[in-house]
């Protein structure tokens, strides 16, 4: 983890320097930064509802976040504000919500590890809303998840903004709806829950051509 770090470092260095050189046309973007797991779209409730919009921003009580940098992503700028994408994260989910009669209740299944990969295809807003600095997304992608050494299928609607600081670099932040094809209860016999993904971190473009 350390050398990733070190590597992701070096990646901002390098696009700072060259900024100059680069223009909003970039057509290759890398994202990195820190992702936190919400289980709680998994603990069913009083009706549907309820059970996957209530409690969005329990942080405290039911966010598994890694004090690390836990997402990595690359896209490519295809046209008419499409891009395709791969990203991958990981986790430790230590709370896991679940419903009872009286309301949700948290515990530790045993500091669960988690590995996420998908392909994605992403929209920008960008143009639309005729912004320089604030670019709004959506995003589905398809890819596998893991946790505890159990791997299932998901399906990733997302919905995301970047603050561009510069024409190269910008802040971004999205949540993902991680739905899970084999949803099943975490303390059962097989670990596929759907969660709540919450991203925040950077976004470097690169790959324009210089000119004079």
């Amino acid at each position: 983890m350390k050398h990733l770090n070190k590597i992701i470092i070096a990646v901002v260095l390098f696009a700072g320097l060259n900024t100059q050189a680069q223009d909003s046309n970039n057509p290759w973007a890398v994202s990195f930064g820190v992702n936190a797991l919400d289980t709680k779209t998994s603990a069913g409730g009083k009706n549907w509802l309820d059970g996957h919009l209530s409690q969005p921003y329990k942080i405290k009580d039911n966010w598994n976040v890694l004090p690390t940098i836990s997402y990595v992503g690359v896209t490519r700028y295809l046209g008419d504000n499409f891009s395709v994408g791969i990203s991958g994260s990981l986790n430790k989910v230590s709370k896991y919500v679940t419903a009872t009669n009286s309301g949700y209740t948290v515990t530790n299944p045993g500091d669960l590890m988690y590995y996420g990969i998908e392909g994605l295809v992403k929209y920008s807003f960008k143009s639309a809303i005729k912004s320089e600095k604030f670019d709004p997304t959506i995003s589905l992608g398809v890819g596998y998840s893991s946790l505890d050494k159990v791997t299932y299928q998901t399906i990733t609607p997302a919905v995301g903004v970047v603050y561009w600081a510069t024409k190269t670099i910008g802040f971004e932040y999205s949540t993902k709806y991680v739905k899970s094809f084999e949803e099943r209860a975490i303390l059962n016999a097989a670990n596929a829950p759907s969660m709540i993904q919450h991203s925040l971190g950077l976004v470097i473009q690169f790959g324009a051509t210089a000119t004079e």
